[in-house]
């Protein structure tokens, strides 16, 4: 089960190691819609806008970090991008105005999700393709090891002071920075000249142009098709963010003197920490385990539990049946996670990776952008029966549109 993980490449093992480190700070996003619901004392609505202007600041960073990252290097726009994003965190913090406040969250958003179409171009840079669902299932099990330490911690923290969040965040970021400035060197084919991986391509006239990269990304019918379905699943996926605890904490307060029903604040935590913990006691092996199946049919079945875990939220009322539904949708992300990227690198060009990178990227931006909103204008006007019904039937939408290209989504045989 291990061997292929030990076959990675060292700078696999120092990516995942950054990764956790500015994982496990990540606290502002996970709480943001409460930040500006109970700090600020914003509405609901407003919360879910400010999910939407991250989404909005995130979309951008794809499109303009995978160029960059084609263009110049993946190192330097994951180094720019932290630094960049450490500083607009401590400005976010200092926001108090509901027009200050959304525009903050997006240049934020904008500047630090840079690093993301970089650091999956990096990876597949330097992982053959029969190993990159187990390279990406590592760097995904060490996000979500960190992610264990920040939905507990912050949701402590968050209960004491908002502020605790924006610093623990600012400073992680700085750190996986420096750790890429230490330890990290460029694998931009264009640039690693001798040191470029096995099929990398080492001329700089193999450079595309940003117009001629997107229109030759919108032909690609399968990965369209696969960009489209993965933005349905987000959409339903950034719930858990958005929606889920606004939800709780209303069921909380309606509840019947006497009655449990609902979360708070703490108990969001613990409960959203379930997924993360689930990845890390199971990614691994899952991943090892599914690698004999055809990834299409893995990834489809995943977005249809996705969608049966958040359909259930509508039944649910006490913190443990939330529990289950959990247990049910990350499941249905375990399948797919670690297989996403890998399709997307196995897909792309070598000289486009990391802007096939960032559009798949940006159909996770543009569902925090337009799904959330809608997620909150939806639980608001229609109630949450009608906001997780909804979440099941774009699961199995996605889960159809996963099956339409499941031969496109299989390994290729050779570098």
């Amino acid at each position: 089960m291990l061997r292929q993980y030990l076959e990675l490449p060292r700078s696999v093992y120092v990516l995942a190691i950054g990764m956790f480190v500015n994982r496990a700070g990540t606290m502002v996003l996970p709480f943001l819609t409460l930040y500006v619901q109970r700090e600020l004392n914003f509405s609901a609505a407003l919360a879910s806008w400010a999910m939407g202007a991250y989404g909005g600041g995130a979309l951008a960073a794809a499109l303009i970090g995978g160029h960059l990252a084609d263009r110049i290097g993946r190192r330097i726009v994951m180094i720019t991008a932290l630094v960049g994003g450490a500083a607009m965190l401590l400005l976010l913090s200092r926001m108090t105005h509901p027009a200050a406040v959304l525009a903050s969250v997006f240049v934020f958003a904008m500047v630090a999700d840079m690093y993301r179409p970089a650091a999956s171009a990096m990876i597949a840079d330097l992982v053959k393709p029969e190993l990159r669902s187990h390279a990406f299932g590592l760097v995904y099990y060490a996000i979500n090891l960190g992610f264990c330490v920040a939905a507990v911690v912050g949701g402590q923290l968050a209960e004491h002071s908002f502020s605790l969040l924006f610093w623990a965040d600012a400073g992680t970021c700085a750190a996986y920075a420096l750790i890429i400035l230490l330890a990290i060197r460029e694998t931009l084919p264009s640039r690693a000249g001798a040191d470029a991986p096995t099929g990398a391509v080492t001329s700089e006239a193999a450079v595309v142009p940003l117009g001629a990269a997107l229109s030759r990304i919108m032909r690609d019918r399968a990965f369209v098709i696969f960009a489209m379905a993965s933005l349905l699943t987000a959409t339903v996926f950034m719930q858990s963010m958005s929606t889920f605890p606004l939800y709780g904490q209303a069921l909380e307060k309606s509840a019947v003197e006497g009655t449990a029903a609902g979360f708070g604040i703490e108990m969001y935590g613990w409960l959203i920490a379930i997924n993360a913990v689930m990845i890390v006691l199971v990614q691994l092996p899952l991943t090892s385990f599914l690698t004999g199946f055809n990834r299409g049919t893995v990834i489809a079945v995943g977005a249809l539990m996705v969608g049966v875990g958040f359909g259930l939220k509508g039944f649910a009322v006490l913190p443990w049946h939330f529990a289950l539904t959990i247990v049910v949708w990350t499941t249905g992300e375990l399948m797919q996670a670690p297989f996403m990227n890998a399709v997307v690198g196995d897909m792309a060009p070598v000289n486009l990776r990391a802007r096939y990178m960032g559009v798949f990227g940006m159909s996770f931006s543009f569902a925090m952008m337009v799904g959330v909103p809608i997620g909150g204008i939806v639980l608001d006007r229609r109630g949450g029966g009608v906001l997780w019904a909804g979440c099941f039937v774009l699961g199995l939408l996605s889960m159809a549109m996963y099956l339409s290209i499941r031969k496109q989504m299989a390994v290729p045989q050779s570098t």
